[in-house]
């Protein structure tokens, strides 16, 4: 990296930090926002640098420096959430496989396994942080909403235009094609990513609709909800398709109140208007991806899962060391004594991430997460229980469908290993968990007779006036 550049990401670090100190919460919702359109700068501005994706992992690194900081100093308004502290044995198997790791697949990949695997997790604790009123998650959402009709345009766009080597912003980079039919990747820079997105945004989507809010913002999350569907038909993903079939209705079962199943019904209708702008898009695209999904789906959901499985129990305790299944691996050539590693020969493809986690932490590793992941989900039950009764409940119900559709999707694919999926599903896990806190700041100000006692002004109580006769009868 040249000297003037350098000083250029040294600046932006430090203003980044500065950012960070002064409105924490803030710059965690910038990265959230920033994650759907990070593709596009990525391949329009950036020049489709593979450097690129770094930037939110720095911006993750700002905040949980500064978030650390203000814990020492205010541990109840900053502090982590326990259910963090249940990642710790995972996060201290990791740790001990870094000498292994590192003699045999060098220290860069080891950092790439790191990166993938570690890093994420204390999203949970930013995630827990970012609300401190239904206020700030209310104008958070409707800015992510209002991403999503942007997002299906371009998407649609792309699909309607010819396929170009430049990636300027309505036309689809060259190379995003599936069996000749076009996969346009929106905002994002990899069709796959628009897909794993999606999968979050239409559950919560109908979530969002439950919340007790004004015509005008409950018109924008039903835009958005039509634009999540618009750009899943024209990028086709058929795993978040499957997927969805699945977790909506488990949405319902887990909502399981009257005014939540009438909100989905009237989500159903939005999003039967998102279809019918879809079709007319991509009909025959999107109806051909359809009908494949039955052609592939032994191979997809049985068979190279159960073979990659089966190729990394041949290391069942230590795994093959950290980074070998991580993304961007197989791109790093590491010198190795005296050879240099070929990463054919050794890196091992990652599109399961239930085999690249044994792949790389061994089975000990693949169970201590998965403890992880339980609790998380569990946790989230719990807080659900205690919002059902609010307009909280469906958003909570669709947080946990979607914890629960990134759990089987990482059975045959790698959801936990890319920036949409990871950093959605770990700041969410742990949003969830401050759900019941805003739901009862709620209930307390809406409450008729406790705003009257916190509106009386505090006066010195004064001792009731002694009749007469009790006077004269104690002197």
């Amino acid at each position: 990296m040249n000297t003037p550049l350098l000083s250029a990401a040294m600046l932006a670090g430090l203003v980044w930090l500065a950012l960070a100190a002064r409105y924490p919460r803030q710059v965690a919702w910038f990265v959230l926002l920033w994650i759907p359109v990070q593709g596009w700068f990525q391949l329009n501005v950036l020049n489709d640098s593979s450097t690129t994706v770094l930037i939110y992992e720095f911006q993750m690194i700002g905040i949980y420096f500064v978030l650390g900081i203000k814990a020492l100093r205010s541990p109840q308004r900053y502090g982590p959430p326990k259910e963090v502290w249940l990642a710790a044995p995972f996060v201290v198997w990791a740790l001990m496989l870094i000498p292994y790791s590192v003699e045999a697949n060098g220290a860069l990949v080891t950092l790439l396994g790191l990166r993938a695997l570690v890093l994420p997790l204390p999203l949970v604790w930013v995630g827990y942080r970012a609300f401190e009123n239904r206020r700030e998650l209310k104008n958070v959402a409707t800015m992510m909403m209002l991403q999503l009709p942007i997002i299906a345009l371009v998407t649609a766009w792309q699909f309607m235009q010819y396929t170009t080597s430049s990636g300027r912003a309505f036309e689809l980079p060259l190379g995003f094609s599936d069996v000749g039919i076009l996969r346009p990747p929106g905002t994002f820079s990899a069709p796959g990513h628009l897909g794993m997105y999606v999968l979050f945004a239409v559950p919560v989507g109908i979530g969002l609709l439950g919340l007790t809010v004004n015509a005008v913002i409950r018109t924008i999350f039903s835009a958005g909800l039509v634009g999540a569907t618009v750009a899943l038909m024209v990028n086709t993903q058929r795993a978040t398709m499957v997927l969805l079939v699945g977790v909506l209705p488990l949405m319902v079962l887990l909502a399981r109140k009257k005014h939540a199943v009438r909100n989905v019904l009237i989500a159903f209708c939005v999003l039967g208007a998102g279809a019918a702008i879809g079709g007319r898009v991509a009909g025959q695209a999107f109806s051909a991806r359809v009908a494949s999904i039955s052609i592939d789906v032994q191979n997809s959901l049985i068979n190279i899962p159960l073979e990659r499985i089966t190729d990394s129990l041949r290391t069942p305790v230590v795994g093959g060391g950290l980074g070998i299944a991580a993304p961007g691996a197989a791109r790093v050539n590491v010198p190795l004594g005296m050879k240099l590693l070929t990463p054919a020969a050794s890196i091992k493809p990652s599109e399961s991430f239930t085999a690249a986690l044994i792949f790389e932490t061994g089975v000990p590793g693949f169970l201590l997460f998965v403890v992880f992941i339980a609790t998380l989900l569990f946790r989230g039950l719990r807080a659900l229980r205690r919002c059902r009764h609010t307009d909280l409940g469906l958003l909570a119900a669709a947080v946990v469908a979607f914890e629960v559709a990134i759990c089987l999707q990482s059975w045959a694919y790698d959801p936990l290993h890319f920036p949409p999926s990871r950093v959605v599903f770990w700041f969410w896990a742990g949003a969830l968990l401050s759900f019941p806190r805003l739901a009862a700041t709620r209930a307390a100000v809406s409450s008729p007779s406790l705003k009257r006692t916190l509106a009386m002004p505090v006066r010195r109580l004064r001792r009731p006036p002694v009749p007469a006769a009790a006077r004269r009868s104690a002197s």
